[in-house]
């Protein structure tokens, strides 16, 4: 499998993880398994602008099981992915959500490089998000 659909499947299935974990589905080691998508120096710029690091990030993920109500949805968009670099991918794609019949969506532009050792196959370096209309 070539970078950019390693990096497309690791956006799917993180997703996917976040899902069973807000709701309280997933176990502790499918967490254990999840932190390892994540670079030890990745960036998160929220949509307000602020900057967490992979340490904030993990704590915040972990600290959030089961947290979300059972019909707790995400939805994910590809919009577009290219390899920037030689063992680098940008992703962008739509993360929409449904939290308690509200309804959320927000532009993500993910770069991954290359992990043999991570879930995919790649690790998250940075990822910015940007609030859309649903």
């Amino acid at each position: 499998m070539d970078l950019i659909a390693r990096a497309q499947a690791e956006v799917v299935n993180r997703h996917h993880f976040f899902v069973e974990w807000f709701t309280g589905r997933a176990g502790e080691a499918e967490m254990e398994i999840s932190a390892r998508a994540f670079a030890p120096d990745m960036l998160m710029i929220e949509p307000d602008g602020k900057i967490i690091r992979a340490d904030e990030i993990v704590g915040m993920i972990t600290s959030a099981r089961g947290k979300r109500p059972a019909d707790f949805e995400i939805r994910v968009d590809m919009v577009s992915a290219r390899q920037i670099g030689n063992d680098i991918a940008l992703v962008t794609y739509d993360e929409h959500q449904v939290i308690d019949g509200q309804k959320t969506a927000r532009r993500t532009s993910a770069v991954f490089s290359a992990d043999p050792e991570a879930p995919e196959g790649v690790v998250w370096r940075q990822l910015q998000e940007t609030w859309i209309t649903p």
